[in-house]
């Protein structure tokens, strides 16, 4: 009855496996990109905040400066007030001569023109420090909303790559209970050959975690029976006249885990969990031959 019900569910999903293992890896390369974006942006914001702190501390010592600025012009100003009514005709008319007043006049107008000057610099740049801080807000408050919008993105990432995660995990539930009868094989650590067996059984098959379950169990079933030319694995699939995946070169170009993740999972899965997914040991080309078929070829 268990196996009646779940019958549907493996029909109904069989054909989009293999894709929702392509989507879950797309879709943890997509929330790694959003994460790396975010840290990018946290960066620019860090950077900014250092420029707005600085930016501050100009700002205060400008305000300062325009203040004390004002405050020089202000004593001065009564000082010339003073010239103009009663100083500054004692100051001319005490001269020994015209030349000296002229002197004086022109040091005290001079003095009047250099105190408008500094407060009209200060001035204007307590003006530039305030646009300057306006703009770095401004920058800030943009990455802040980009920062948001990549934050809804991977959230979303997250959420789909949860649901995908958990049809898959329904597969290898799935997987477990169709092999239930298969699944007590020897056990075999692949050591430092993991890489190569992985990269053999993916030129074989590796289109679906099933595919590739077939070959290393058809391999494993190999290295049981004693017949096939080693006790082991990796003698198994370098025995002359078996693996073409092996003997004519193809699985170099997967070294390196260059193979899907799921692969690796199939070979782990059976030699060190022992899952065999069929009890067979030959295969042959054509899909009507046998019940395990991994792109035309099935296995008995």
């Amino acid at each position: 009855m268990i196996l009646a019900a779940a019958l549907p569910m493996a029909t109904a999903h069989a054909a989009s496996q293999s894709d929702l293992s392509a989507s879950i890896t797309e879709l943890n390369n997509q929330v790694t990109k959003a994460a790396e974006q975010m840290t990018q942006i946290d960066n620019q914001i860090n950077q900014i905040n250092q420029k707005i702190s600085n930016n501050e501390q100009t700002l205060s010592q400008t305000e300062a400066d325009l203040k004390t600025a004002k405050k020089n012009m202000g004593e001065r100003a009564r000082v010339m007030y003073m010239f103009n009514t009663d100083g500054f005709l004692s100051a001319v008319f005490s001269s020994k001569n015209l030349t000296e007043a002229l002197t004086k006049a022109a040091q005290i107008k001079a003095v009047n023109s250099a105190d408008q000057k500094t407060v009209a610099n200060v001035e204007k740049l307590e003006s530039q420090v305030k646009a300057t801080q306006a703009d770095l807000n401004a920058q800030k408050q943009q990455l802040s909303e980009e920062k948001q919008k990549v934050q809804e993105q991977q959230n979303t990432y997250n959420q789909k790559l949860a649901e995908e995660q958990k049809q898959l995990e329904a597969y290898a539930a799935q997987n477990t209970s169709s092999a239930a009868s298969t699944t007590s094989g020897s056990t075999a650590d692949p050591g430092d050959q993991l890489d190569f067996i992985c990269a053999v059984v993916a030129a074989e098959c590796n289109s679906s975690y099933d595919g590739a379950l077939a070959v290393i169990s058809c391999v494993m079933n190999r290295v049981d029976s004693g017949k096939w030319g080693g006790k082991d694995a990796v003698s198994v699939l370098k025995a002359p006249g078996q693996f073409a995946a092996y003997l004519d070169g193809p699985y170099k170009k997967y070294l390196g885990g260059k193979y899907p993740d799921y692969v690796k999972q199939a070979v782990i899965d059976c030699m060190q969990g022992g899952k065999r997914s069929h009890p067979y040991q030959s295969f042959r080309a054509g899909s009507s031959y046998g019940v395990w078929n991994c792109g035309g070829n099935s296995y008995r």
